[in-house]
């Protein structure tokens, strides 16, 4: 069984070629991102399936 890593906010920016704050923008006001899931306290990340549907295009919200 495959681990399902977590991406941070800077490593997803990275990945997508978008500022962070572009990336909240797709998830808050457009939905059109996928949404991060709190890993402990503050801390938030995406899982990278989540991530790797949306490339796809096979992400739904």
């Amino acid at each position: 069984m495959a681990i399902n890593r977590i991406v941070s906010l800077k490593e997803m920016s990275a990945l997508v070629g978008r500022s962070p704050k572009t990336i909240w923008r797709w998830w808050r006001k457009e939905q059109s991102f996928p949404a991060p899931r709190q890993i402990n306290g503050r801390t938030i990340g995406w899982r990278e399936t989540d991530y790797q549907a949306w490339l796809d295009g096979e992400w739904q919200q």
